[in-house]
């Protein structure tokens, strides 16, 4: 797998996936001067869900660590404001594994490898029951959320089929961070098409299901466990 050097941007409580795109808002200094040299190179960042790790002992701010896995995407500038943030619009391309720290200033640079996803041999289309609910849930939530219906049509046709499907159910309608993180995680197309046929299997908008959730993030602890026991 390939392995290069990504700037690095982790955000409390997002999980970025690949077939999606996210609108962000970025003031922090540093993270505005990453952003512009990612831009300038005509590059991408990578974005991992951050965990807090400890507090700061002189102004009592949370410190963050990235996730091991994260998503590589590709800014692109919508605006810049007049006290220095950025408007941005990220695009998702592959999911990545984050390596070691190459650099942290002026921002955090990670040595990663891209992390594609398992081949699958049984083909999938929206005939499939399940498939075909998730992406009327979708629908659904689009409906709901994009009021213009020109940027409603626009974001219908941007989707890139199934996998676009899937992530954008994750990060947009999966409520549980850990969760969505369990799912980004998963190389198998199946497996998460049928966590999320399980997790949302109620009506929308309240179709999370409590108990569905927590048996994935209870299977995934045992799964780890037993990777570090064995």
């Amino acid at each position: 797998m390939d392995q290069l050097r990504l700037p690095i941007l982790p955000l409390p409580n997002i999980v970025f996936f690949p077939n999606t795109s996210i609108p962000m808002l970025v003031s922090e200094p540093s993270y505005v001067r990453m952003i512009k040299d990612t831009i300038a190179n005509d590059g991408h960042i990578g974005i991992s869900m951050a965990e807090p790790t400890e507090e700061d002992q002189y102004n009592g701010s949370l410190r963050y660590t990235p996730q091991r896995i994260g998503t590589m995407g590709k800014p692109i500038l919508l605006e810049e404001l007049e006290d220095g943030s950025l408007k941005l619009l990220v695009e998702g391309s592959a999911r990545i594994e984050l390596l070691n720290v190459e650099q942290n200033i002026p921002y955090l640079i990670y040595k990663i490898k891209l992390i594609p996803d398992l081949k699958n041999h049984v083909p999938l289309s929206f005939e499939n029951a399940q498939i075909s609910r998730l992406k009327e849930i979708l629908d659904l939530w689009i409906e709901d959320t994009i009021d213009d219906s020109l940027e409603r049509e626009s974001f219908v046709q941007s989707l890139g089929g199934i996998h676009s499907i899937v992530d954008y159910l994750a990060m947009f309608l999966v409520g549980d961070r850990e969760v969505r993180q369990v799912i980004l995680e998963n190389r198998n197309l199946h497996e998460r098409i049928q966590i999320l046929g399980s997790l949302l299997k109620g009506e929308y908008p309240h179709c999370e299901d409590d108990l569905v959730a927590n048996a994935v993030k209870d299977f995934e602890y045992r799964e780890k466990e037993h990777y570090l026991v064995h």
